[in-house]
């Protein structure tokens, strides 16, 4: 039984090591299974990690986030699947034309309290360096972001997330709470870059799901997933229970972070004043 004071877990108390040795990866089990997690992600655009949180520790981290769940900042908007600007160029049926909506909160980092458990966890070098291994990154870096190093996405009754493609390279989120119904993370992998790519990506919005993949994304895990190259979504969410999930954010570069435009779009300000104190 595990002695330790709820608010004084460490990061590794939060983690199921004894199934995910991600702080032994020299040793012969912990080099296999890192392998297996390279390998998976590599071949789907994806690495699941289901039970990562200890079921102690989710209860403790979803108390957390649905404690300041209130302080998320909404967006709504429409969107295309590459979420680029519209481009007068491009003819009127081609696919980047089509809007998909997203409506969805989101907690800042500035606002997740530096005593919390997720942002114990988001700061453990142990996590950041087995997530660089598995995306095959020499060196990862936590974000420099005062806005969006780690944020909480808040999925409230009617939130979705359309159709769409990452910016990003890859993103790492843990979902701490599924909402009452809906909420489900569909995806078609790795299509970016087919000589056919637009028109795959014109029959899934037209409601073709014969390549549409349901992700089993229970609380407690840990997804890695390759977005730039995989369209997904987040199914329109019901009831009054919301979808809470973290977004942790690296890069291989030290120092980065979003632009002024996009913390105002995702939280309504850019946290200039911020800037000195990360």
């Amino acid at each position: 039984m595990n002695a330790v004071i709820n608010d004084q877990l460490s990061a590794a108390d939060m983690v199921n090591l004894a199934r995910y040795p991600i702080t032994d990866l020299d040793s012969v089990a912990g080099s296999v299974f890192a392998q297996k997690c390279r390998k998976q992600y590599h071949e789907t655009g994806l690495c699941m990690l289901a039970d990562f949180i200890t079921a102690d520790s989710l209860k403790i981290l979803a108390d957390e986030a649905n404690a300041i769940s209130s302080q998320a900042y909404f967006c709504r908007n429409t969107h295309n699947a590459y979420l680029t600007e519209d481009d007068p160029e491009l003819p009127a049926g081609d696919v980047s034309k089509r809007q998909e909506q997203t409506y969805v909160g989101s907690v800042p980092y500035d606002l997740i309290d530096k005593d919390t458990h997720l942002r114990r966890l988001y700061g453990w070098d142990a996590l950041k360096d087995f997530i660089g291994f598995v995306l095959g990154k020499p060196e990862l870096h936590r974000f420099a972001d005062p806005l969006g190093a780690c944020s909480i996405n808040v999925f409230v009754d009617g939130g979705e997330h359309g159709w769409h493609f990452d910016e990003s390279e890859f993103t790492i989120t843990l979902l701490l709470q599924p909402p009452k119904s809906g909420g489900t993370f569909e995806y078609v992998p790795k299509i970016r870059g087919l000589a056919n790519e637009k028109e795959i990506v014109a029959n899934i919005l037209d409601g073709d799901r014969s390549q549409v993949v349901e992700l089993p994304f229970t609380p407690g895990t840990l997804l890695i997933f390759g977005g730039r190259q995989t369209i997904h979504r987040v199914t329109r969410v019901s009831g009054d229970r919301p979808r809470l999930v973290p977004v942790l954010c690296y890069s291989e570069q030290p120092g980065m972070k979003n632009s002024a435009s996009v913390r105002k779009l995702f939280w309504g300000r850019t946290g200039n004043e911020l800037e000195s104190g990360l």
